[in-house]
This record gives structure tokens, C-alpha cells and sequence, in this order.
């Protein structure tokens, strides 16, 4: 996998870093910095359940979506189910496009 669309001089551990102190606070910002440390494991042939940088910044983005909460209650077949309610609606729209 090729990483050159990422800039020459990054570092997926000094990003983890800067992601975790002080604590970034945006959730896209962090989910592509975990993409990309992920990209960028890949490519060295690193694992990325065992790299470091990737797994810190993994924590900060579950810390950010309070995944804690999902996990220790009934929270997460709320989830499920509500993700199946918007999916069931958008696909009868697209359907409902299509014969229109």
C-alpha cells in the first residue's frame, strides 16, 4: 500500500502524541489520523492492533465518542436499532426514486 499522498516527514507516533496531549477534540480530525497511522502501518508492515500510535489514538477517539457508555449498557441496541431505522428509511427513498 502506497502512504505518498501523506507527507514525507509524518510520523503516525508523533501525531498519536499530539493527538492525546493535550486531547484533540475533534472527532473527524481524529478519525483521519487514525486512518492514517493505519495507512502508514500498513506500508511499513507493522500490525496495526499492536501499534502503539494507533492504538492511542484509537483510545482518544473512543474517549471523544463516549464508547465506554455503549458498552456498559443498553445503549448499544439503541444504537443498532436506530442505525437500522435510517437505513431501512434511506433505502425506501432510493427505491421510491427510482420508480418516480
Amino acid at each position: 500500500m502506497s502512504v505518498t499522498d501523506l507527507p514525507a516527514d509524518y510520523d503516525r507516533h508523533r501525531a498519536a502524541l499530539d493527538i492525546v496531549d493535550p486531547g484533540a477534540c475533534n472527532p473527524s480530525g481524529v478519525a483521519l489520523a487514525l486512518h492514517n497511522a493505519c495507512r502508514q502501518a500498513i506500508a511499513e508492515g507493522v500490525s496495526q492492533r499492536n501499534d502503539p500510535a494507533i492504538r492511542l489514538i484509537g483510545l482518544q477517539l473512543a474517549y471523544l465518542l463516549r464508547v465506554d457508555r455503549i458498552l456498559d449498557s443498553e445503549e448499544y441496541g439503541r444504537l443498532i436499532e436506530q442505525c437500522r431505522v435510517r437505513a431501512e428509511e434511506r433505502q425506501n427513498a432510493r427505491v421510491r426514486e427510482a420508480v418516480a
